[in-house]
């Protein structure tokens, strides 16, 4: 099965927006202003995670678990365990993708993550999503809060996101994306950790000896 690019598949998955009209002040919008700003008081953050991903093409479904450290601004780490293992790492300017199953790992410059990936800067702290995107819906249950969002620009490849929110603190706790291509992914969050104490050196890579580096940083090349 191909694999899920944790920057594009996780980032996507957490999105916040407001509807960004004149005038007053929708329920809706309200629910959507308090989840954001919920999330901007956010220095640092730990979790648990699933993720589910279906990939229409192939008919095929995979389920990762891991673990997720992020600290604002930029700085992030995602533990993906089995079946695919993966270490996702962003030092706030260079982005570290290692498949040790490959024996492989890709560095690149985290702009190119942040150019197409509008929800990325959100969870990273260095941008939001009010100018992106539109608020569809925003419907509850006893629980959770459930909000759809759709791009403004068509040429995003994300059809429509759904994000997730406790009703009563407004964490941010999942949600699922929807491309145009028909393929869904779906992350949850457990054991959440608001502002824990993350040291930098987490947010650092080191390439483990004998490992292929491929370097996009500057131009395309291959160190060993």
């Amino acid at each position: 099965m191909p694999k899920i690019f944790p920057a594009t598949s996780l980032f996507l998955a957490l999105s916040l927006m407001c509807a960004g009209s004149a005038g007053a002040v929708s329920q809706e919008q309200a629910t959507v202003d308090a989840i954001q700003k919920k999330y901007e008081a956010t220095r640092t953050l730990k979790a648990k995670f699933v993720q589910k991903a279906f990939i229409k093409l192939m008919d095929q479904a995979q389920t990762t678990e891991g673990e997720v450290f992020i600290k604002k601004p930029g700085k992030m780490k995602w533990l993906y365990n089995a079946p695919d293992p993966q270490v996702l790492i962003s030092d706030g300017n260079t982005l570290w993708l290692y498949v040790p199953e490959e024996n492989q790992v890709n560095k690149m410059p985290m702009e190119n993550v942040y150019s197409n990936n509008t929800p990325a800067l959100f969870l990273a702290g260095k941008g939001k999503l009010t100018e992106s995107f539109e608020v569809a819906r925003v419907a509850s249950d006893s629980e959770t809060y459930q909000v759809e969002l759709i791009p403004k620009d068509k040429k995003m490849n994300v059809k429509m996101m759904a994000l997730f929110a406790d009703k009563k603190s407004y964490q941010i706790l999942g949600s699922s994306v929807y491309d145009k291509l028909g393929n869904k992914t779906e992350i949850k969050f457990t054991q959440i950790e608001i502002n824990p104490d993350l040291a930098d050196g987490i947010f650092q890579f080191q390439k483990p000896q004998g490992v292929e580096l491929l370097d996009f940083t500057d131009s395309p090349k291959t160190n060993k």
